[in-house]
């Protein structure tokens, strides 16, 4: 699998995310910042005097209406590190998160984070190590007036329920994939 380097930052290969904390906790994974330029920081305009400036006309709040380029799409790929394990029968529900740009009067920070696509609650039977638990494309942005700076995969517990045990390898965008999900398919044929 080709990882993109610069979009590589929601939990990265060798940097396990745990998710063992308090009953009902998430757990937010890195920023990914569609602009590229991390949050805090105002998108550069060439209107307003930046040499290379990334917009070009008025000055305005950053967001991707597509979410992302046009073209093949990249995937996700998320893994999981150490086998989930749970006293209680607490589930995980992963989502993909997006959220606004705030501007100028909110820091440039992310707004108010919008779930574009989850995987359902999974129990520690489903999460065993080195399962991948979210695999799909790139998702535009929902509802489509969205138009997001920011990207997060959201971790949930379920409400009062808690891990004993359990990490995150890896939450990595691919730009193409190289495993043959066939493999996994039944045999539909007997030798006899």
């Amino acid at each position: 699998m080709l990882t993109d380097a610069i979009l590589n930052t929601l939990v990265p290969p060798g940097a396990p995310l745990s998710l063992v904390g308090a009953a009902g906790e998430s757990f937010p994974s890195g920023l990914i910042d569609l602009l590229g330029l991390g949050a805090g920081v105002p998108p550069r305009s060439a209107v307003a005097g930046v040499t290379g400036g990334l917009i070009i006309g008025n000055v305005a709040t950053f967001g991707q209406p597509g979410g992302m380029a046009v073209g093949k799409r990249p995937e996700l790929n998320v893994t999981i590190g150490t086998s989930l394990a749970t006293s209680d029968s607490c589930t995980l529900n992963a989502a993909l998160q997006a959220a606004p740009d705030s501007g100028a009067g909110g820091g440039y920070q992310p707004g108010a984070w919008q779930t574009i696509a989850e995987t359902g609650p999974l129990t520690a039977a489903q999460c065993p190590a080195g399962t991948v638990i979210m695999r799909f494309p790139w998702l535009p942005p929902f509802p489509a007036n969205l138009r997001p700076r920011f990207l997060r995969i959201l971790f949930q517990t379920a409400s009062g329920l808690l891990f004993t045990a359990g990490t995150i390898a890896s939450a990595v965008v691919t730009t193409t994939r190289d495993d043959q999900f066939n493999r996994n398919a039944a045999n539909n044929y007997v030798v006899g």
